[in-house]
């Protein structure tokens, strides 16, 4: 088999890159819940304060971004190992979702240690 998808350095490569982009999504996303935590403590389910909105909408680019490259990263994946299939979108989908509770968790620790 000359054209072996394992033994084309491109994929790999390419794999690589995916991958350090996923992680700089995640912790992008991360970041904007963590400052967003800092800015508006507390949890709202309606309007958002002002200056919330925009910190709101920041999250959801990052998280679909996130999910887009997780679904790229798999999509390659595929072409490597199929047993490896939607391992990056399902952890897209479990990360980005638990983000914001781990930024508020975090903070009221902060908070408690702090004072």
């Amino acid at each position: 088999m000359e054209n072996d998808p394992i033994k084309e350095p491109q994929v790999e490569e390419t794999l690589i890159l995916l991958k350090k982009i996923w992680v700089f999504f995640l912790v992008m996303l991360y970041a904007a819940c963590l400052y967003s935590e800092y800015r508006f403590p507390g949890v709202r389910e309606g309007e958002p304060l002002e200056g919330e909105a925009i910190l709101w909408k920041i999250q959801r680019v990052l998280f679909f971004g996130l999910m887009g490259l997780g679904l790229l990263a798999d999509i390659v994946q595929i072409r490597i190992d199929r047993s490896k299939a939607f391992l990056y979108l399902f952890a897209s989908l479990v990360l980005g979702s638990l983000c914001n509770l781990f930024a508020l968790g975090q903070m009221k620790l902060l908070n408690f240690f702090m004072g």
